[in-house]
């Protein structure tokens, strides 16, 4: 399992953490912006946890979203 981690996604954090039922929980603040940019990584990879305002991403696809958040990071970072 992964270690926790910030990613900054058009200049806002994006918390990413391990739980421990094996699945990825994907958290950034109450931003439209980025919020289009996550939530199409996120969706049907796992399901939104409104009670906790995150994405809770199903382990199967642990790798594979956090590729896409951080090729997103990246590619905000050169785009500012």
């Amino acid at each position: 399992m992964l270690n926790q981690s910030v990613l900054v996604i058009r200049g806002v954090p994006v918390h990413i953490r391990p739980l421990p039922s094996g699945d990825m929980a994907v958290w950034h603040p109450c931003n439209e912006v980025v919020r289009a940019a996550v939530e199409p990584i996120c969706r049907n990879r796992g399901h939104w946890k409104a009670e906790y305002h995150n994405w809770i991403i199903f382990r199967q696809f642990e790798s594979v979203v956090r590729a896409e958040l951080e090729a997103e990071a990246m590619f905000s970072s050169d785009s500012q």
